[in-house]
């Protein structure tokens, strides 16, 4: 049997991938092309196809996710962090069609997560520290009165508004940050690059999150979750036209003056980095989706998890709690096989089939 590549551990999960094809059959020539996107590792793993359009996909996503990466990035030199300079001077910017449609996307998405997904708290991520490439964060946290303050004044996506190739905003503490979301429509992009190309067998990961492409007659694509608590959680094999994504506390932390591991990603409610989760996991066709709502389901926390997912539509989706409890799917049971037995929090949710594979044909 294969090992696995787990996911949301870039630089492992990409050091595994070269094994993902089901037991029994023998992979086609592979190429893989890696690169650094967004603060993390990326990587597009092509199993046979022509080898001059192989060259010529993997030469075009390189291109597309560097642009993406000049566009999108939330601290390096970049179209959002200027655009983030003018709002934080009560100025408009113009923004490049990517960043528009970024935040077109994102207004919807933090309607449906009631504010659980929020792109606009980019200064909150950089005043905890999470705006760096290096982990564990050793800086000082944000002090009480600063996050009060902050919370009432809490910036909103929904508060962007876009005017032709323009964005203003209606509160200067207004920060753009893309992450919950930046991979998602990433991968959407890069498949779509891949299937002009005439490529219909890869495995595109970026950051540890992957979807799936894969040829008619072909094998599907396995990946490991990875485990907090050390180790792999599970595996998942994905067919063509899945994505799986998960948030969790294992890879980008910082810890708290009692030694307890703090998440990068934040509650917008409380300021805080969200409690009570370890990893949250959703497979589902839409990348993006997928992306946002693992970040919710994070947030959310097990009391929130069931009525999250409902609100998002999710039929497959996972919660491993800091106390190594899970919640999860009764689709999502059925597509995971899992490595241990963390506690149950009950049974399995009937949320319905959301992540049930593509029919054959």
């Amino acid at each position: 049997m294969p090992r696995a590549a787990s996911t949301s551990d870039p630089r492992r999960a990409l050091a595994l991938l070269a094994l993902l094809a089901l037991a029994g059959c023998t992979p086609p020539t592979e190429r893989v092309e890696q690169l650094l996107v967004f603060g993390s590792t990326a990587e597009v793993r092509l199993r046979g196809g022509d080898p001059a359009a192989v060259q010529a996909a993997l030469a075009e996503v390189s291109a597309e996710l560097n642009a993406r990466h000049r566009q999108w990035h939330a601290w390096e030199p970049s179209d959002v962090t200027r655009i983030n300079q003018a709002f934080a001077e009560g100025e408009s910017a113009q923004a490049p069609e990517s960043v528009l449609d970024l935040v077109r996307r994102a207004q919807p998405l933090s309607i449906a997560t009631d504010g659980l997904f929020d792109p606009a708290i980019g200064g909150l991520v950089e005043a905890w520290g999470f705006h760096t490439s290096v982990y564990p964060i050793l800086t000082p946290v944000p002090d009480e009165a600063t996050l009060a303050q902050w919370r009432e004044h809490r910036p909103r996506i929904t508060g962007v508004r876009i005017q032709g190739q323009q964005l203003t905003a209606d509160n200067p503490r207004i920060q753009l940050d893309f992450a919950a979301m930046a991979e998602g429509v990433a991968a959407s992009e890069v498949v779509a690059t891949l299937q002009r190309h005439g490529i219909e067998d890869a495995l595109v990961n970026l950051g540890g999150d992957v979807t799936a492409m894969v040829g008619g007659g072909s094998r599907p694509w396995r990946v490991a979750l990875r485990d907090p608590f050390g180790g792999v959680l599970g595996t998942v094999d994905l067919d063509d036209g899945e994505s799986l994504f998960s948030s969790g506390n294992y890879n980008k932390f910082r810890y708290s003056a009692a030694g307890a591991r703090q998440a990068h990603i934040l509650d917008p409610r409380t300021g805080h980095p969200a409690r009570g989760s370890a990893s949250a996991v959703v497979l589902h066709p839409d990348p993006l989706l997928a992306d946002v709502a693992a970040s919710a389901l994070f947030v959310a926390g097990p009391s929130g998890f069931q009525a999250m997912a409902r609100r998002l539509g999710l039929g497959c989706a996972l919660l491993l709690t800091d106390e190594n409890e899970i919640l999860v799917t009764v689709a999502m049971k059925a597509r995971v096989t899992l490595a241990r037995d963390p506690v149950p929090l009950g049974p399995p949710l009937d949320l319905g089939p959301d992540c049930a594979r593509p029919s054959a044909g």
